[in-house]
């Protein structure tokens, strides 16, 4: 509704006046809509046999060694245990030394440092 005043339209509508909350924000003053609901998103319960997986990576280190045998070649694989990496070493097939690891020596021995070490401060912050 408008009234004049004075040559001036004037609104005589009601306007929502903000209302200061304890936070001392002004917030209007209006109906909230509901808010949406959320569902949970169920975790997926995945399981994993890791005695198979590795006898499964076992097995085919063995067949990959032997092919490589019956190939004529001085290739050996196999995994490192304690670090959870494979090792590849190049042999001569003449005189039975290593003519090269993958990776090499004081890497592997590094590794099997660090993870001594991990199991120290493991079991000193216990």
């Amino acid at each position: 509704m408008l009234d004049i005043q004075g040559g001036l339209r004037v609104a005589t509508t009601p306007v929502p006046t903000p209302q200061v909350t304890s936070a001392g924000v002004a917030a209007a003053v209006e109906p909230t809509a509901p808010a949406p609901k959320v569902t949970p998103v169920p975790r997926a319960d995945i399981k994993v046999d890791t005695e198979r997986l590795r006898n499964d990576l076992n097995e085919a280190i063995g067949r990959l060694n032997q092919m490589m045998k019956d190939g004529g070649r001085g290739l050996n694989f196999m995994m490192d245990e304690k670090l959870g990496r494979p090792i590849v070493t190049v042999v001569n097939q003449e005189t039975g030394e290593v003519v090269r690891q993958i990776p090499n020596d004081v890497i592997v021995k590094l590794g099997h440092s660090i993870e001594d070490l991990k199991g120290v401060l493991h079991s000193s912050m216990i």
